[in-house]
């Protein structure tokens, strides 16, 4: 059985690992919202976002929590498409650095 630390660090990749899907998700939700304008899509946009805020800062990802919550308030925000785009790529960007 290894250590404390070492199920900590496995635990943090497998996040890491799953995080480009979560993120995929919001896109679709993203999508959805776009082209139907049904308010059900926007708010399992923001609902995402938020769970991803949440995860984020439990994994020690400042960052990605910060532009997590941002996509969140916008969403909530009932802000306009290009701004949840703008949003959705912040939020991927930190990811993928």
């Amino acid at each position: 059985m290894g250590s404390l630390e070492e199920k900590l660090a496995e635990l943090n990749k497998k996040y890491a690992a799953a995080l480009g899907g979560r993120i995929a998700e919001l896109e679709t939700h993203l999508a959805a919202y776009e082209s139907t304008g049904a308010a059900y899509d926007l708010e399992k946009l923001y609902k995402g976002a938020h769970a991803v805020a949440g995860s984020a800062r439990t994994f020690g990802l400042p960052e990605v929590t910060v532009k997590a919550k941002e996509l969140e308030l916008a969403a909530r925000d009932r802000k306009d498409i290009k701004i949840l785009h703008r949003k959705i790529s912040e939020l991927k960007k930190c990811i993928s650095s």
